[in-house]
This record gives structure tokens, C-alpha cells and sequence, in this order.
């Protein structure tokens, strides 16, 4: 995996929180439904804080369609 795009790190206070660590004040919205198959799957989620912060994930892709990921490793020397 390469990194492409570069963000500032997000501060603790700006990131979506769980608090109580057992996932009471969050909320799951999902959002497009679709995608290569016709099995309704949500192709984004966002997850919302009681603060109302969000953050949503999506699918990896490769060439336009979704892949499975084995798992990852970024090289810390890229932040």
C-alpha cells in the first residue's frame, strides 16, 4: 500500500470519541448502497459521537472495484 494523500493529523478533541469504550453514544449511518453486486450492501458508513463529530469509511478499492484488504502496515517515516 502507498500512501498518495497526506492529512494533518486530527487532535483527540476533533476525532469521533466512545467515552464509555462500549459504543452507547455512537451512532452508524449508512449511506450509498450499491456497487459491483446487486446484494444492497452500504458502500460508506459513518459513524457519528454523542457530540455529533463523524468520520466515514469506505471500502478499499483498486481500478474501481472494491478489494478485500489483508491487513496493512503504514511506514511512520511518511508523517
Amino acid at each position: 500500500m502507498k500512501l498518495t494523500c497526506r492529512f494533518a493529523r486530527l487532535s483527540r478533541e476533533k476525532r469521533p470519541q466512545d467515552p464509555h469504550l462500549d459504543g452507547t453514544d455512537l451512532r452508524f449511518e449508512t449511506m450509498e448502497h450499491g456497487g459491483e453486486y446487486p446484494d444492497k450492501m452500504p458502500q460508506a458508513i459513518k459513524l457519528i459521537d454523542a457530540e455529533g463529530r463523524s468520520c466515514i469509511y469506505v471500502p478499499i478499492t483498486q481500478d474501481g472495484g472494491v478489494v478485500d484488504s489483508e491487513g496493512h502496515a503504514l511506514d511512520m517515516l511518511d508523517y
